[in-house]
């Protein structure tokens, strides 16, 4: 059955099954479900209700109030109508969202750390230069209340929330650590519970691409209902969601094999220039887009890399797969070293996941009860789990890591290359890449719990709350099917038994070390897949590297809000609070690289092994290092609002707003946050409003006590030597990242002005304004193992801090280990003005409702280190293994009309035409063509409501891509690293549908 078929069945049988739940719950239903709310306005400029409503952007609540906080308010309604398939991805595809994780915008070559999940990244500014670990400066908040990290990294997978029953979500774009605490550097993101449903809600859904892959199912169910006359409420939800993912190799022009590549072969400079301009991307080698693109260092069946015996005449051969050698086939040359089109190289196959397949399963429960007329008591608590499964790389033979060495009377050797070796000891390095043996496949779990307690109410005429929260994350990965270390240089290293002539591990035949590999069976590497050659080998050399982190928050808090005293303006309004909150981190694994970093733990685990590289780890890969730590947080806050002037000429109104915030880490100390803004209305119809704010992000867990973890990354290092200083060299290169237990909280500031034009000459009609600006210092950023290389090469290979993180076996050989680490080095600034303008109006017998969304970026500017050269990136499309982009304007507008139960959608995406760069290198990188056009992408909607009883049906239908746009040709440096465009920022599915119904009683 194809997965059109597929789709329309699945969307056949979960219709019925709602028709039929919702035709059977419509006979009990006691009355008709309150109207949908309306859409409001940014900053207030349309009241969700006529109810005093907690705006997010302060903890003031009063009827009418205005923050001076620039605060985006969508209903939940309108962000499902345009993107069905959940509200994260929704906010994505509003401006003030850029460079957001998500299963489609993150790399899976690798499962060293969970970034996978929906992660917004508000402004961007969780968008560090070199380190993919996610978004951390978007504080997110469920109905007003803290979210524990849903990964032991920090961030907050928003997926995990109970989509069905939000209301709303409020966006407040400016800093406001002042009033929420730490990690709102960019903002807030709140996403508000309808806490008084009543009557029952669901929906069922399936969606797939115009090119039949990327399934995807959704259902859920919420009910609320009221109990004891009335004094209590109870909210039960349950959610599913399947993504089936994408392959890389799905998109025919991932099969390419592009790459950005040096585009003058043999580049010679002058005397006078340095090495780094004929370097790829150098003033005389601009990058061009290179196609078939494959790295020279490996074959996939196998290349001999060195031999003990100099001049032996096989190195530099690949190996057939009868054992035979032939000369290495290098290709067409291009412009960067180590990189051919065509030939004998290889690169990271297209097997890998575009879209990662995920299924998440939630649950949700709210029981809330007035205890008296003014005190009310609530407990509610949720659950979710995710699962991820994905190929990563295929395990390889990588010399400087993992290459394995093969001695003379190894019985898989041909005679010719038996003969050449000339002393017992004497042997092969050998190198394998994709020969075709079977993927690695990641699987990860993360299970979330959290559950909110506490009492609200009202004494003397003021709101508190106390409340308390715990929040509870146990995430697992296994990544099964890489090479263990230990078992492949055992089964590698094979003889003949001399007692049964039968081929054997050597190791097996050294009594003091043979219990140690009992089970061994040898492994062929030289005659090409070595699972075909020898599967029991293959088999006996793989295993499964695993990890698992636990990370918790307890979180009791104390509020209270209300008005001191009347002004001839009007009330003097305030709210103070105290929050303690405690957060534990404990992370296991079974390949700590730490348990292997000095000679003495090397030997004893490698005991009885020969051949094996200084820097091999316990796996080919997902080597990750234990953590554990945990910190306490105590805070207090207070938040003043005073009206200075109120229905004067030219003062309608003029009001004052201030808020400061103490916090005692006990990790790093005792750090003041504070905010203080205006709001003036000089007519009626203009609000002009302006905040100057202190910001911080206080480091996490993670950051402060993360062990060694591993990876490995293709360097260009020009110090390297192949005949002369400079030549440089294309190769794997180890890294080791760990924690950092110094770090500083960050620290920002942020100021905001703008105004809210509601006309009243012009009903319907609403604009908002507002120009931002921040800067962060003492930012928590990581240099990566490309930069430090390269910087240490430009200081003259000595001299500066970043070459004692590089370890070399010489001073001119490939770097063995690059060691990488977080501090408080960076800065970031950026700057840019958000508009917002909505306006609706009856048109016929229907309603027409319009709405825009816009940013324009004026400045992203970011330093790593103290003396770095300072980056640009606004207005560039950054090029490489985990791009991003920073369009100088994106927008979002949207036309909504509805004639009775009909209703239809359009939507228009823009993204700005994009330069290419990488910045932040000593000098500019330049491309032979650094122009990326303009993008528009449409999306339509479709609905149509059918009365039923008490309540509703609504089959909807959405197109996403209408035209098919396909993305901008934007390979990385590497090739076959992601699919060969900018994945953070352009859609690369396609045309994809989206059918399903909704119902409400």
């Amino acid at each position: 059955m194809s997965k059109h078929k597929i789709f329309a069945s699945s969307l056949a049988i979960g219709a019925s099954i709602v028709a039929m739940t919702g035709s059977a719950l419509a006979q009990d239903a006691a009355a008709p479900a309150p109207a949908p709310e309306q859409a409001a306005e940014q900053g207030g400029a349309a009241p969700v209700s006529t109810s005093d409503i907690v705006v997010t952007g302060s903890r003031i609540v009063r009827d009418g109030y205005t923050a001076p906080t620039p605060v985006t308010v969508a209903t939940t309604e309108e962000l499902s109508r345009t993107t069905p398939s959940s509200i994260p991805d929704a906010l994505n595809k509003l401006p003030q969202f850029s460079n957001s994780l998500s299963p489609s915008k993150s790399a899976s070559n690798f499962s060293n750390a969970p970034i996978h999940g929906n992660v917004l990244n508000l402004r961007g500014l969780g968008t560090p230069s070199a380190n993919p670990k996610g978004p951390l400066r978007t504080l997110i908040l469920f109905d007003g209340m803290r979210v524990s990290p849903t990964e032991y990294i920090g961030t907050i997978d928003t997926n995990v929330l109970p989509q069905l029953l939000m209301q709303r979500v409020d966006v407040v774009t400016g800093g406001a650590s002042a009033q929420w605490g730490s990690d709102a550097v960019a903002g807030v993101v709140n996403f508000v519970l309808d806490k008084k449903f009543t009557g029952i809600k669901g929906v069922a859904q399936a969606g797939i691409s115009d090119e039949g892959d990327n399934a995807n199912q959704r259902l859920g169910l919420a009910v609320g209902q009221d109990f004891a006359g009335g004094r209590g409420h109870i909210l039960l939800s349950g959610e599913y969601s399947n993504n089936e993912g994408m392959l890389r190799s799905d998109r025919d022009y991932a099969t390419k094999g592009y790459s950005y590549v040096g585009s003058v072969v043999g580049c010679t400079k002058l005397a006078s220039e340095p090495a780094s301009v004929c370097a790829p991307g150098g003033a005389r080698n601009p990058y061009t887009i290179g196609s078939n693109i494959l790295i020279s260092a490996l074959a996939p069946n196998g290349r001999i890399t060195a031999s003990s015996v100099a001049g032996n005449p096989y190195v530099g051969q690949v190996i057939n797969n009868d054992g035979t050698t032939r000369p290495f086939n290098t290709g067409t040359a291009v412009g960067t070293t180590g990189f051919q089109s065509g030939g004998d190289g290889y690169q990271i196959p297209t097997t890998g996941a575009a879209v990662i397949p995920l299924t998440t399963y939630q649950a949700f429960g709210r029981l809330s009860y007035d205890l008296t007329d003014d005190i009310n008591a609530f407990v509610q608590g949720s659950w979710s789990r995710s699962d991820l499964e994905y190929s990563t790389q295929v395990n390889a033979l990588v010399p400087s890591s993992q290459g394995v060495t093969i001695y003379k009377g190894n019985p898989y050797l041909s005679s010719a290359l038996n003969s050449a070796l000339t002393s017992a000891t004497d042997s092969y390095t050998v190198g394998q890449y994709d020969a075709g043996q079977p993927t690695a496949i990641a699987k990860e779990r993360t299970d979330y719990w959290m559950v909110n307690a506490g009492f609200t109410g009202k004494l003397g005429g003021l709101d508190w709350s106390a409340t308390y929260s715990h929040g509870d994350s146990k995430h697992i990965l296994a990544n099964s099917g890489l090479y263990d270390s230990k078992k492949l240089y055992a089964a590698a290293d094979a003889v003949v038994d001399p007692s049964t002539g039968q081929i054997t591990c050597r190791v097996l035949l050294d009594p003091t070390y043979a219990s140690q590999y009992a089970g061994c069976k040898p492994i062929d590497v030289l005659h090409g897949d070595p699972s075909k050659s020898t599967p029991e080998g293959y088999a006996y050399a793989t295993g499964t590297s695993r990890y698992r982190a636990s990370i918790r928050q307890d979180s009791f808090a104390v509020n209270l809000n209300g008005s001191l005293f009347d002004l001839p303006a009007g009330p003097v309004d305030f709210a103070v609070g105290a929050e303690y909150r405690k957060q534990t981190l404990n992370l296991t694994s079974n390949a700590d690289p730490s348990l292997l970093d000095t000679a003495a733990e090397r030997s004893a685990y490698f005991a009885g092994l020969r051949g094996v590289p200084a820097t091999t780890n316990f796996y080919w890969l997902t080597n990750v290092g234990t953590a554990h730590g945990s910190l306490n947080v105590k805070e207090a806050y207070a938040e003043l609002a005073v009206p200075i002037l109120k229905d004067k000429p030219f003062f309608r109104e003029l009001s004052i707003n201030g808020a400061g915030r103490i916090t005692d880490y006990s990790t790093s100390g005792t750090v003041e946050t504070w905010k203080v803004g205006a709001t003036w209305k000089p007519v009626d119809d203009l609000l002009l409003r302006a905040t100057l704010s202190r910001d911080i992000r206080a480091p996490n867990l993670f950051e402060l006590y993360s062990g060694a973890q591993s990876g490995i990354g293709i360097v260009n290092d020009l110090q390297t030597a192949d005949g002369s200083y400079g030549s440089g060299l294309n190769q794997n290169v180890n890294t080791v990242t760990s924690g950092n237990a110094n770090l500083k909280p960050e620290k920002a500031k942020t100021l905001t002005i703008g105004g809210v034009l509601t006309p009243s000459f012009f009903p319907g009609f609403s604009l908002s304004v507002d120009y931002y600006k921040i800067k962060v210092t003492g930012l928590i950023d990581t240099l990566s193992s490309q930069q430090i290389i390269t910087n240490c090469y430009n200081a003259g290979g000595s001299g500066v801090a970043e070459c004692g993180l590089i370890d070399r076996a010489t001073p001119t050989s490939l770097p063995s280990l690059v060691h990488i680490v977080p501090a408080n080095i960076a800065f970031l600034k950026t700057a840019g003005i958000d508009f917002d303008a909505s306006y609706r109006t009856a048109m016929g017998d229907g309603a027409l409702s319009l709405r825009l969304y816009m940013n324009y970026l004026d400045k992203f500017d970011a330093q790593q280190y103290a003396g770095a050269p300072i980056a640009h990136y606004a207005g560039v499309s950054v090029v490489g293994s985990n791009p991003a982009g920073f369009p100088r304007w994106r927008g979002n507008f949207s036309i909504d009309y509805s004639n009775g139960p009909f209703g239809i959608t359009l939507s228009e995406q823009y993204i700005h035409k994009m330069r290419l760069d990488i910045p932040g290198g000593p000098v500019p990188i330049q491309f032979v063509d650094d122009k990326v056009k303009a993008v528009w992408y449409t999306d339509l909607a479709m609905r149509f409501t059918v009365p039923q009883g008490n309540g509703n049906f609504e089959l909807f239908a959405n197109v996403n891509n209408l035209f098919d746009k396909q993305p901008p040709i934007i390979p990385g440096t590497v090739p076959g690293v992601n699919l060969p465009t900018n994945i953070a920022v352009y859609d690369f599915i396609g045309r994809a549908f989206t059918a399903g119904v909704r119902f409400k009683f």
